[in-house]
């Protein structure tokens, strides 16, 4: 029921509250905590004798890096359509933490005449300077205590890697051991060879330097019951990512900087050197291409006529159809299909024969595809480069996000400019 219609039903002078819950973090999806914070609010909310028009809820959503809300937005919604007279909230915190959102926030607040009302700490008058300034100065309080446990814990991270310590859990291919005090506290650990699941990774490096497809590879997996490190079934990303990963000659990354890992490579150097080069290149076919039934269709040949495309047709009495070229567009001609391959064969033979057939193959923008191959390259190492981060915990997923938004529009560009210049005639009448 929408605060408007709680209003009729209580009176045009009934007070409408709306209750914003929030939790940064429930990786279950339990909800326990914005439930307490429900219950909270709504015990305050009901010892002022207010009614609760709506609750909304946000639940594992940060409020720092000013990822998307739905139900903070819908609560803002609900405040310039004005259908709320207090936002109730079990700590300003809940709110905001984002100083550009707190701002914004407080604007469609003032503007509404819409206050706040916490559990724990006073209410907050927003339609006055002095509650706006109380607001903004508590909400700094609030804002940097995120800055200061962001910049502790990136700081944590980057001791880790210069130690050459993983960065959360341990990854496929190893194990890891700890270190226990007298009382059972774990005082520090070590990642050491798993051997079985090192195999796994040693086999996949192995098949694709052999020329085996990616796709072969995942399908080998599956088919002898290997479980991914997700405990899953194989795709080709998870293999590749594996295949590619430097974890696996022991080395760290962190940021833009390379540390010597604390634990033992289980890939050959040269062998990972060589994966890596072998599926960054954008040569390489990364799907299998459809067979093709008809040489001179999906627009290869074309119409003599009215240069529309070629389709095959079979016509004739029971027995002896024939395949016939005929043009799809107003069959204009229709040609014997085996003829026209024949003859189309011995063409092609003919001018790929003559001296000079090289030169349809060549091109002046044959640097510029080199350049453009060269920064394909480059780029999907970053993209993967970003990915292991993510993976490694030593970026989030907001920034993983930010650069793969940021990266990929230059891929696009760059892997279309890579594709070799057309030298070929364009159809074959």
């Amino acid at each position: 029921m929408t605060g408007v219609l709680v209003a009729k039903v209580h009176g045009s002078d009934a007070t409408r509250a709306a209750i914003y819950c929030r939790i940064s973090e429930d990786t279950r999806g339990q909800g326990h905590g914005v439930a307490r914070q429900q219950e909270d609010c709504t015990a305050l909310a009901d010892a002022r004798g207010w009614v609760v028009a709506e609750t909304f809820t946000d639940n594992d959503i940060s409020a720092f890096r000013g990822r998307q809300r739905p139900a903070y937005e819908a609560l803002m919604a609900a405040v310039q359509r004005g259908e709320v007279d207090w936002v109730v909230a079990y700590g300003l915190s809940r709110l905001w933490r984002n100083r550009r959102e707190r701002a914004d926030g407080m604007e469609i607040l003032s503007k509404a005449r819409v206050s706040v009302a916490l559990v724990k700490g006073s209410d907050l008058d927003l339609t006055s300077a002095a509650g706006r300034m109380y607001a903004g100065v508590l909400g700094e309080f609030d804002t940097a205590e995120s800055e200061i446990k962001a910049e502790r814990i990136a700081r944590a991270a980057r001791q880790r890697a210069e130690e050459g310590r993983a960065n959360g859990a341990c990854a496929y291919g190893w194990r890891r051991d700890y270190q226990l005090d007298e009382k059972g506290r774990v005082v520090a650990w070590t990642d050491v060879v798993d051997e079985p699941a090192a195999k796994v990774v040693q086999g996949i490096v192995q098949d694709l330097l052999a020329g085996i497809p990616l796709r072969s590879v995942t399908a080998r997996l599956n088919a002898e019951g290997l479980r991914s490190p997700l405990g899953k079934r194989w795709i080709p990303s998870s293999v590749r990512k594996l295949a590619v990963r430097d974890l696996n000659v022991g080395v760290r990354r962190h940021g833009d900087q390379t540390y010597a890992a604390s634990w033992e490579p289980i890939v050959d150097e040269g062998d990972h050197l060589r994966v890596k080069a072998l599926l960054a290149d954008p040569a390489r076919r990364t799907q299998r291409a459809a067979s093709r039934t008809h040489l001179l269709t999906f627009g290869v040949g074309k119409c003599g006529v009215c240069q529309g495309v070629l389709a095959v047709s079979r016509k004739g009495p029971p027995g002896k159809k024939q395949p016939l070229y005929v043009c799809k567009a107003a069959g204009c001609v229709g040609r014997r299909e085996d003829w026209v391959d024949e003859l189309v064969a011995r063409t092609l033979c003919q001018r790929l024969s003559q001296p000079d057939a090289a030169e349809v193959f060549r091109s002046d923008e044959g640097a510029d595809v080199d350049a453009a191959r060269q920064l394909v390259v480059q780029l999907r190492a970053r993209l993967d480069d970003a990915a292991d981060a993510y993976a490694d915990g030593e970026i989030d997923r907001e920034q993983l996000r930010r650069i793969t938004d940021r990266l990929r529009p230059e891929l696009e560009t760059a892997e279309q400019r890579a594709q070799p210049p057309a030298g070929m005639p364009a159809g074959i009448e």
